[in-house]
């Protein structure tokens, strides 16, 4: 079951980060092509549109995942086959409903949360992609239900090339008419990619042997009463993981909505605003997300994985593995950001290389972010659906405390934002470690995290020690660096006991395998 669930996180995790690497392609050209103000044109409408989806995507794929995974552990596959139908019908309608309300209010947003008039276009032009988007959540929680991570993963590819070509496309054409259009063509891929990807998800469901294999030989009444039955667990199940997703998201929009209101009460100008929040959210956290697709591929394999899981050992023990693997993951990356934030920054935006620094002091947040999520994930797999939203919401409240304070009374401003997503969510996972440990769920390996970091700081030696030694183009000092940082790192995890040979052999024979 382990190696299940680390095989199930790894592939998820080589999708998205083909997706996120496809994604730069995207990213990197835009910001080279409209610069930081116009990335940040590009930024102001994700906060919203994330929020949207936090119901209509994430709480609901967690739902259908959950009840999926349950009925194809008991092997009922009648039962899966209904809840999957039963969650395409009630996301299609709700989906297309919040898609509405995304257009009609979209005026009363701009002038509410003062932004920037040139944001209405980019805003509008992520309107149809909520919609596909949102419809694929059934099928994603249905192939993640029965653990065919592999499906799910080529979608994320396939919705990220569509994305990328389709959005780079529309960007160059249209910025002869202005930065506005030419960033709202760029928005206007997600819509491209998010229909293809839907499409090879229908496609792959009919090849399906599990839908395919349930016979439909119920009556009327029967197959009513369990779509009623199924409608409520879905939709009760959805609320309680959306709840979580959404004050996650509040954290994020708080940024968005918060940040230009406080530093306008220190008299910044709306060009100043949004390059520092361009430089945070479209470059620093960019950087961050990258590490943090494990921690989102681990928290979504948990789910399915601990509820399939009937024995509470074997649980603790699913956990502690998942929860070692993350650290063993965001610990190198978080000290690589801190420590070689001036040369990644260099590497990655070779034509707007300024806001290394924003980097290097949000560079706690890749360890942080992560370890929310996943303890999140595990209150909601063993059922403690509310824990993880009062912990949330106390870090929400903290956090506006935190912005006012360091943004409007020591005009710290973008300093000042970074600083009070460190606090909250350092709150935040405090409060979940600590429910964690009231449930008997954080048993975890101390020993082996002290090996983390030791192979973390040795990893860091030798990267400042190329970094001295060579002297040549930034490019190719940043490339042996990271290279040799890898291999050292990966040396010692093995050295040290962290990760076996033996367990790399397996992970290649399962790969094989499937």
């Amino acid at each position: 079951m382990k190696k299940g669930l680390i095989y199930s996180a790894i592939i998820l995790t080589v999708g998205s980060l083909f997706a996120k690497f496809v994604g730069v392609f995207l990213k990197l050209p835009l910001i080279n092509i409209v610069g930081d103000y116009g990335i940040g044109l590009y930024q102001l409408p994700y906060p919203i549109y994330t929020t949207v989806l936090t119901f209509t995507m994430t709480g609901f794929s967690l739902a259908v995942s959950k009840q999926i995974s349950y009925y194809h552990a008991e092997k009922n596959y009648r039962a899966c086959k209904i809840t999957f139908y039963t969650g395409l019908i009630i996301i299609s309608s709700v989906s297309f409903l919040f898609s509405l309300l995304y257009v009609v209010l979209s005026k009363k947003i701009i002038e509410i949360f003062k932004w920037p008039q040139e944001a209405y276009v980019p805003y509008l032009s992520l309107a149809p992609a909520l919609f596909l988007v949102s419809v694929q959540a059934s099928y994603r929680g249905y192939f993640n239900g029965i653990k065919k991570m592999t499906i799910v993963s080529i979608s994320q590819i396939i919705e990220s090339l569509g994305r990328v070509c389709f959005g780079l496309l529309f960007c160059i054409l249209l910025l002869k008419k202005g930065v506005q259009f030419s960033v709202a063509g760029a928005l206007a891929g997600s819509s491209i990619g998010a229909l293809f990807s839907l499409m090879y998800l229908v496609f792959a469901l009919q090849e399906d042997e599990v839908i395919n294999s349930s016979k439909n030989d119920a009556k009327n009444k029967e197959v009513s009463r369990d779509i009623i039955y199924e409608s409520k667990n879905i939709l009760l199940l959805t609320i309680y993981f959306s709840l979580s997703s959404f004050l996650m998201s509040i954290i994020s929009i708080v940024d968005s909505l918060l940040f230009p209101y406080f530093m306008h009460l220190r008299r910044y100008d709306d060009k100043i605003i949004s390059q520092l929040f361009g430089i945070f959210s479209g470059k620093a956290m960019t950087l961050i997300h990258v590490p943090l697709t494990f921690s989102v591929s681990m928290a979504v394999s948990i789910v399915s994985y601990v509820v399939a899981t009937k024995q509470q050992k074997e649980k603790r023990e699913l956990i502690c593995t998942a929860f070692e693997y993350i650290i063993l993951v965001t610990v190198p990356c978080c000290a690589a950001f801190y420590f070689f934030s001036d040369t990644i920054f260099k590497i990655v935006f070779f034509n707007a290389a300024t806001g290394d620094s924003v980097l290097k002091i949000s560079a706690f947040l890749t360890i942080l972010i992560s370890l929310v999520q996943f303890t999140t994930s595990v209150l909601q797999a063993t059922g403690h659906f509310i824990a993880p939203v009062k912990s949330i919401l106390t870090g929400v409240i903290i956090k506006i405390i935190c912005m006012f304070v360091f943004v409007v009374i020591y005009n710290l401003n973008i300093s000042g934002l970074v600083l009070a997503n460190i606090i909250c969510y350092f709150m935040v996972f405090v409060i979940n470690l600590d429910k964690l440990k009231s449930f008997g769920f954080a048993h975890f390996n101390m020993l082996k995290m002290f090996y983390i970091v030791l192979s973390s700081a040795i990893m860091v030696i030798v990267g400042k020690a190329v970094l001295s030694v060579l002297k040549t183009s930034v490019f190719i000092e940043g490339v042996v660096m990271i290279t040799c940082c890898t291999c050292i790192y990966f040396m010692c995890t093995l050295m040290f006991g962290i990760l076996k040979v033996s367990t790399i052999k397996e992970f290649i024979f399962e790969v094989k395998r499937k």
